[in-house]
């Protein structure tokens, strides 16, 4: 554990026993979590609180220096951390929200239904927007400063899918049988563009980071696949050192491109990137 997470030294203790490891996890499995409840004499709910300061130092903000950190919770009791991370160039919309970044992480796990959110901050607007998107919204408890809200107190009136008619919110990724580049891509959440798009970090030939594209009813708060592709290799302890090339890879019918996106970064990182289509022509 680095220097700035020490504070809390029984919760290290704990976690480096439980874990057998000195890195901070990006995630807690259900045994995992009962274990440190019970070595700290803690709840779930209590162990996300002192998890925060570990999920907000994942986080990175060069232009804003405001590091936040989310962790969300599954109906399983399994606790999956994320944080703020922010593009250096460009403009102040290329950022990834804490929220958005915990729940990718659960998405990408195959988590079963989330059940809380636990906030080192009150969550933005754009970030309530984006949490609307899922489908237990309405049963989803949301912490922070010590508070806990049901959901819709922090959206009242709500613009959401059911006003689109989307039949099938944001729930688990399709990934069950994922096994070649276009199944990422087609586990995109898109029912109001219904474009397909995923991006792969590579070392070697091995696939180190994942995303896909996570669509929003008021488009603006629609998750770049870029930007959680950069939050996943954070996660897991990596850094652009760490990735060799970035692939994308879209349906040829999409109504939009990431190509553009990824290619900025890709010169940006001095990191070479190759696009794909499916199926190929």
């Amino acid at each position: 554990m680095s220097e700035n997470t020490q504070a809390d030294l029984p919760l290290i203790t704990a976690l480096q026993t439980v874990l057998a490891s000195k890195q901070i996890p990006n995630m807690l499995n259900s045994q995992q979590t009962k274990a440190l409840c019970n070595s700290l004499n803690c709840t779930t709910i209590e162990l996300a609180e002192r998890m925060l300061p570990l999920a907000a130092s994942f986080s990175f903000a060069p232009k804003s220096d405001f590091k936040v950190g989310a962790i969300a919770i599954d109906k399983q009791q399994q606790l999956f951390l994320g944080a703020n991370y922010e593009l250096e160039y460009g403009p102040l919309s290329g950022s990834l929200h804490a929220e958005q970044s915990a729940i990718f992480n659960a998405l990408s796990h195959q988590a079963d239904e989330l059940t809380d959110l636990v906030i080192n901050a009150a969550p933005c607007g754009y970030c309530r927007q984006f949490i609307n998107e899922l489908a237990n919204a309405n049963q989803l408890k949301v912490r922070f400063n010590q508070q806990s809200y049901d959901f819709p107190q922090l959206l009242p009136q709500s613009f959401g899918p059911n006003d689109l008619g989307v039949k099938t919110p944001l729930a688990k990724l399709e990934l069950n049988a994922a096994s070649q580049a276009p199944d990422f891509a087609k586990a995109s959440y898109a029912p109001y563009t219904q474009v397909q798009s995923a991006m792969f970090a590579y070392q070697g030939d091995k696939v180190i980071a994942w995303s896909c594209y996570l669509e929003n009813v008021a488009f603006n708060p629609s998750l770049s696949p870029l930007l959680t592709l950069l939050s996943q290799l954070t996660l897991n302890h990596l850094s652009l050192n760490n990735v060799d090339r970035f692939e994308l890879w879209e349906h040829k019918d999409n109504r939009f491109s990431f190509k553009q996106e990824l290619q900025n970064f890709a010169e940006h990182s001095q990191k070479p990137m190759v696009h794909h289509y499916y199926p190929s022509t």
